[in-house]
């Protein structure tokens, strides 16, 4: 399909998800909107991933399959779908993940006739797997509807209601995207992306439940054995020390927001009560540590 015709891409970052690819690109591509692409960037996979992808690719010109030489990371390859997109709206789709009908023309109705808006996205449905139990359906509301006018206050309630950042899956503003530092190299990084868009837009959250997320072992890094998110080439958990220093690059990403001086100001001095708070917890803990070892 020509670039000019193109009103979304939907890039899928994928490593070992051979079990359940088909079913999350047949989610996307049986959509309404169909001036898409899907971009799968196979990380390294070592099961039948490469097969399935490619096989698909044959059969829908939609599709395009890359595969990387080796295994660059879950958050690299995140921005490497996003690096390979040309659609002026662009949407993460996990391989483990289901778009339901609607999904992608209620978000570009809302993107394509409010400027103001950087991210819409729909309520979800969570599919959870406990490790002695059957895997679950469960409502979940992210509560992120983020439409003040003032960027900071996007930007402080954005960090302070977030859970599992479910509105990263929404369909974003390929340029607001674009002028962000995407993911840093450091557990939480999505996070403070997310945050940094806050900054350029607002958030508007479509009341229906189109987006369905597979929440455990095998799809969420924080959720893994500590061997399988090394081999997924996920971050894992952040340390104290990591949050900090992700908490300093929030200063200098605000910096470089297109926004007041006044409104920086604001942002720092949140930036500013949550890093003391931070530093707090730091401190406990090595001094837990020292008593423990005396």
């Amino acid at each position: 399909m020509p670039t000019s015709a193109l009103r979304l891409s939907l890039g899928m970052p994928v490593y070992n998800g051979e079990k359940w690819l088909g079913a999350a690109v047949a989610s996307l591509l049986g959509q309404s909107v169909e001036q898409l692409e899907v971009i799968i960037s196979d990380n390294a996979s070592t099961d039948g991933t490469r097969a399935v992808a490619e096989g698909m690719a044959a059969a829908d010109r939609r599709i395009r399959y890359v595969r990387n030489p080796t295994n660059i990371g879950v958050l690299a390859n995140y921005d490497r779908v996003f690096a390979l997109s040309r659609a002026p709206y662009f949407k993460w789709a996990s391989c483990s993940d289901l778009c339901l009908d609607g999904f992608f023309e209620k978000c570009l109705e809302v993107l394509e006739r409010r400027p103001d808006v950087v991210l819409a996205y729909p309520r979800a449905i969570v599919i959870l797997a406990p490790p002695d139990g059957e895997e679950f359906a469960q409502e979940y509301d992210d509560d992120l509807n983020l439409t003040q006018e003032r960027p900071s206050e996007r930007f402080r309630e954005y960090l302070n209601r977030e859970r599992i950042n479910n509105v990263m899956n929404g369909v974003i503003r390929s340029s607001a995207l674009r002028e962000t530092a995407l993911n840093r190299p450091l557990p939480g990084s999505d996070i403070s992306m997310v945050a940094e868009l806050a900054l350029r837009g607002k958030f508007v959250e479509i009341p229906d439940r189109l987006f369905v997320r597979r929440l455990n072992r095998e799809t969420t890094g924080i959720l893994m054995e500590r061997s399988a998110a090394i081999a997924l080439g996920h971050p894992g958990q952040p340390t104290n020390v990591q949050r900090i220093r992700l908490h300093a690059y929030r200063f200098v990403t605000t910096l470089r927001a297109p926004i007041s001086l006044y409104e920086k100001l604001c942002v720092w001095l949140y930036l500013l009560r949550r890093l003391a708070w931070l530093r707090g917890r730091v401190f406990d803990k090595l001094l837990h540590l020292a008593r423990v070892r005396r």
